[in-house]
């Protein structure tokens, strides 16, 4: 079968089409064939090498595909032949592997789909998994009035602006440049243009003066300590990744310099979950319910072959793309 391999680190000429052997099913075990497959950032951080639990290497990237059982193990008892399900590689212990055309995994770790979700849509729901986990345990005990998401044209904060609506909050997504604010908007959020706009001030202004209750930070970088002024009081900062780097100034001296809001910042990764299972079940059975009733559609921004896999993840790494990124096998 067909797989993207990567045996070394660098850019998107790493990523190579093989020919590797073929699963086969053990015990207890399903080998799934691949209709869609998701691409998403954390992919990006393995294939140049940043990613802090870095796997040895060659190694099949892919976190998220869905498909159909095209053969089942001795013991296989839940699932059958022809039956569209999902597979997340949080489940596989973040072993990737699904970059290809077919993968085994336990019948424990793949989730059966309601015919409510196609198989495209069906790769944006550990975007989702994870938006639901940010707004309902990282940032518990919080009830967002208003939620500011960075990054909110991307498959994870376009999650988390759908669910922040669900939970009934006002959205304002912060994106860069009128297609990315004009995708926020058509999703019923309030565009803030980063490129154009200063944020913490237009927040500000937004929200007549009180700030947000939630801000959803993926970038990390120079500016966080400064987006503690974006806070309503006892508001919360949830940072989830680090794509602009460690901030280069006190952060604890910026939360003490907004003390009327008594501010509060989490830093999350789903890591924390590897030995905790249950928070990400209940979570991914939420994303699958609200996806198959409709509530939430997941935007899709390109869809490319398996063997365009370095053009896929171009278009997220140059920040073109609007929505999921999925592969075709």
């Amino acid at each position: 079968m067909k797989a993207i391999q990567i045996s070394r680190t660098g850019g998107p000429e790493v990523l190579e089409l093989v020919d590797v052997p073929m699963p086969e099913p053990g015990p207890g075990e399903v080998v799934v064939r691949a209709r869609a497959i998701g691409v998403n950032y954390f992919d990006l951080l393995i294939r140049t090498g940043r990613y802090r639990w870095m796997p040895k290497l060659p190694f099949i990237p892919g976190n998220e595909t869905s498909g159909q059982v095209a053969a089942a193990g001795t013991g296989v008892r839940k699932l059958h032949l022809g039956q569209k399900v999902f597979v997340a590689g949080y489940d596989l212990g973040n072993t990737g592997g699904l970059y290809a055309e077919y993968v085994k995994a336990p019948e424990g770790a793949v989730w059966p789909l309601p015919e409510g979700i196609d198989f495209d849509e069906a790769t944006a729901l550990t975007n989702y998994q994870l938006a639901w986990i940010l707004l309902n345990r990282a940032a518990r005990g919080i009830e967002p009035k208003t939620a500011v998401v960075l990054g909110a044209a991307g498959g994870v904060g376009s999650a988390l602006a759908d669910l922040a609506r669900l939970a009934g909050a006002a959205v304002i997504g912060v994106a860069g440049g009128e297609q990315k604010c004009a995708f926020v908007r058509a999703r019923g959020g309030t565009p803030v243009d980063h490129r154009s706009e200063n944020v913490i001030e237009r927040v500000r202004s937004l929200t007549n003066g009180r700030g947000a209750d939630l801000v959803f930070d993926h970038l990390a970088g120079k500016e966080l300590p400064e987006r503690v002024k974006m806070l309503a009081p006892l508001g919360m900062l949830v940072s989830y990744g680090l794509l602009g780097g460690m901030p280069d100034t006190d952060l604890f001296a910026a939360m003490r310099g907004n003390l009327e809001a008594s501010p509060a910042v989490r830093c999350f990764t789903m890591h924390t979950l590897d030995h905790w299972p249950e928070p990400r079940r209940e979570a991914m059975e939420q994303a699958i319910e609200i996806l198959a009733s409709g509530r939430c559609r997941p935007a899709i921004a390109a869809r490319l072959p398996l063997a365009e896999a370095a053009k896929a993840q171009m278009l997220i790494e140059e920040r073109k793309a609007a929505g999921k990124v999925v592969l075709l096998p």
